[in-house]
């Protein structure tokens, strides 16, 4: 990836996260799970934590301050091991996903033109941060931490065996395939049957781990199942292909998809395997590798490309739909049963970019090495390169790209090599011109390769099936009339969702806001636990009949402030979650087998894990919806993004009447609006300027999960395949 010099400039100032106080986090454990506990266990809480702090919690914090010392960050290794040892599939589960607003171009809003636009935007982005001239990410004048940004592109997230030899098999495979040269995946032949059996024996599924490949120059297209791939920047990132060329690609890449027949595409969609529970994945993921060199190689270019568009033959049409398919594709049977919906064209284990037959386009992401914060700043940036792009085509080229000065190195249909100094055995690799043209991969499948995806497609729509989404685009005001009203926005929204939930069913439940931590080295996120003390006292009286509205208000500017307090103390690297889990994984770590301390065996440790509200609040104009799927099957996730005149909500949920929920969301929107307006209005426009100041740095909830990995270096194979 070069240096990048300007775009990792800051990484070394970066303080590491810092490790709360022992006794801090104890006093604010007991006041996250007050609210969520009987008077009776509650007081078993108080019990467990004043013989955790005076006790085995002393020696648990001493070890994780040594431990800390060591490493760049402490939560690290731990929320690494969470999420890569998480068996269930991602779809639903762990990937989330943004829904972007439409082109601002109105002829680059069909399916093929809207592509080939967020590709090429994409691709300068690529080069931007391969060349360091991608700007770092700020919070005001704080710098933020950008090593996400190493595993955005070319990374794919690969299971890991418990033999060495497979643990750097992908490594291995790519330095045979550099001494092979281009004898490409169609001239590969099948493994034999003694090479076979000696591959036969099934070592124990471990884990998953990401590998990011460096200098990797193709895209993969999918389409109707199937796998295409070309070339689109040089290795240093220089943009290789233009936006016409592009488009030329994609619509031979349709018509070519065509021509197998719907029964063959659903017997050969190997993509929905990703959809499965890891270990399934793993294991017929090995199967695959075992039956062909050309599926090694095959998987090798899918797992190395910078990312994966999907192209979907299927049309969208309301906003439910839309953020649906980018989430987990269409459920379409036909007649005879078979799956005809875009589920099948779908690569989970990646980075992808989703446009539909109408043109609609969403993001998809692994979440397992980058948050929600990091793809932000892609699509956003992309989305901005969109706008500029049509700027240019009333102003000229006065208008600037935020990547575009040098970005592309095509004139005029032709290609020319980016001038850089290498060393003579890189010279020959970097030098090869970029094969732009499009050609298809196809695995080798055999009946069992072909049960397998049959019945992977039918667990996959049985996922479908079981969730929902819907969305609602609240458009009576936005984050201006909130600051207006002196409060911060992330916390009006927030309380806006507790108000719901109790609303619905009368109770306060354990709810996630994920925080940014990225001013900190390696910094992901923090968890902040918004059913407070303060939000449960004001979602009770918000109901309570004959309670005088300035009473309500006043409630309701409580539980505001709290909240924002939470969360500034959780972006601060404050707060109580991360502490806790890193003691807990620790001690497992070093005294495996030992019965963990009673704070983690008591009940409110369960209810603290378990988020019927799942929470995040990531946005900004370029997107219309950020989402994902519910954490537990009596819960809701809520993505949401705060617009300066509107409100943009994604709910899901396992069919726990989320359209009602959304419906009673709205009506409390609309309630609290009555009765700000009821009060005599106190806009003081100082004063909102400095509130509006002030929220800046409460409104964090940037994200869903986050987790860091070490990049793993390898070179993409340009062989496989086949021209069409």
């Amino acid at each position: 990836m070069g240096d990048g010099a300007g775009t990792f400039a800051n990484q070394g100032k970066l303080p590491k996260l810092p490790l709360p106080e022992l006794e801090a986090t104890c006093d604010k454990y007991l006041r996250t799970v007050q609210p969520l506990l009987t008077e009776h266990e509650f007081e078993a809480t108080k019990a467990c934590v004043a013989e955790f702090a005076a006790g085995d919690g002393v020696g648990m914090h001493e070890a994780l301050c040594e431990y800390r010392d060591k490493v760049d960050n402490y939560i690290e290794e731990f929320w690494d091991k969470g999420y890569l040892e998480y068996d269930a599939p991602l779809v639903l589960n762990v990937n989330p996903i943004f829904v972007l607003e439409d082109d601002p171009t109105p002829s680059r809003n069909s399916q093929v033109a809207r592509a080939s636009s967020l590709l090429l935007s994409s691709i300068k982005f690529v080069r931007a941060l391969r060349q360091g001239t991608l700007s770092p990410d700020m919070a005001r004048t704080t710098p933020l931490c950008m090593s996400q940004f190493a595993h955005l592109f070319s990374s794919a997230r690969v299971p890991v065996f418990e033999d060495a030899a497979t643990a750097t098999a992908t490594a291995a495979a790519q330095e045979e395939e550099q001494h092979a040269g281009e004898g490409g995946a169609d001239n590969a032949a099948p493994a034999s049957q003694d090479e076979g059996e000696s591959r036969a024996s099934q070592p124990k599924y471990l884990r998953d781990r990401v590998v990011t490949y460096e200098g990797a120059r193709h895209v993969v297209v999918m389409c109707r199942g199937q796998f295409y791939y070309f070339d689109v920047v040089w290795p240093d990132g220089t943009v290789a292909i233009t936006e016409r060329e592009i488009c030329k690609n994609l619509e031979r890449i349709l018509v070519d998809a065509k021509k197998k027949s719907v029964d063959e595409q659903a017997r050969d969609a190997v993509g929905v395997l990703t959809a499965e529970e890891r270990h399934v994945w793993a294991t017929t993921r090995r199967q695959l590798e075992q039956l062909s060199r050309n599926n090694e190689r095959t998987l090798r270019v899918i797992d190395s490309a910078l990312f994966v568009l999907c192209l979907d033959h299927t049309p969208t049409t309301n906003v439910d739909e839309i953020a649906a398919n980018v989430l987990h594709g269409t459920y379409e049977i036909d007649d005879c049963g078979r799956q005809t919906g875009s589920c099948i064209n779908r690569w989970y284990d990646k980075l992808q970019i989703v446009v539909t037959a109408t043109g609609n386009a969403g993001v998809n992401f692994e979440h397992s090495a980058v948050d929600g914060h990091t793809v932000l700043r892609f699509a956003s940036d992309v989305f901005t390169d969109t706008v500029i792009r049509f700027a240019q085509t009333i102003s000229g080229p006065r208008v600037h790209s935020f990547i575009s000065e040098g970005a592309l190195a095509c004139k005029a249909g032709r290609s020319e090599a980016p001038h850089t100094h290498k060393d003579a055995a890189t010279l020959a690799s970097t030098m090869r011109r970029p094969e732009t043209r499009p050609r298809k991969l196809e695995f080798d499948l055999g009946e069992r390769e072909r049960h397998e995806i049959s019945f992977a497609e039918r667990r996959l729509s049985d996922l479908i099936q079981q969730n929902e989404v819907c969305c609602l685009e609240f458009t009576g005001y936005g984050k201006q009339y909130i600051v207006q009203n002196s409060m911060s926005p992330d916390a009006f929204v927030q309380l806006a969702i507790q108000s719901a939930y109790h609303e619905m069913y009368g109770r306060v439940v354990n709810t996630y806001e994920s925080v940014q931590t990225k001013a900190f080295l390696h910094g992901r996120t923090e968890a902040a636990r918004s059913a407070t003390l303060e939000a449960a006292a004001f979602v009770r009286l918000w109901k309570r009949k004959g309670t005088e509205v300035h009473k309500r208000v006043e409630a309701l500017r409580a539980a505001i402030k709290t909240h924002s307090q939470v969360t500034r103390e959780a972006s601060q690297g404050m707060g109580v979650d991360r502490h806790l889990l890193a003691m807990k994984m620790l001690f497992e770590k070093q005294h495996p087998g030992e019965p963990l301390p009673a704070i983690f065996r008591d009940k409110a440790w369960s209810v603290l894990s378990t988020n019927v509200l799942s929470t995040s609040n990531c946005g900004n104009p370029s997107l219309r919806f950020f989402g994902f799927g519910p954490v537990t099957p009596q819960g809701f996730g809520v993505g949401y993004i705060i617009k300066d005149e509107a409100i943009h909500f994604c709910v899901t949920s396992k069919h726990r009447q989320t359209d009602r929920f959304i419906k009673t969301l709205r009506h409390y929107l609309g309630e609290v609006q009555d009765a700000l307006l009821s009060l005599e209005p106190s806009y003081n426009t100082a004063r909102s300027m400095e509130i509006s100041r002030s929220t800046e740095e409460d409104d964090q909830g940037y994200g869903f999960f986050g987790d860091d990995l070490n990049e793993y270096r390898s070179h993409a194979d340009s062989g496989v395949g086949h021209a069409f």
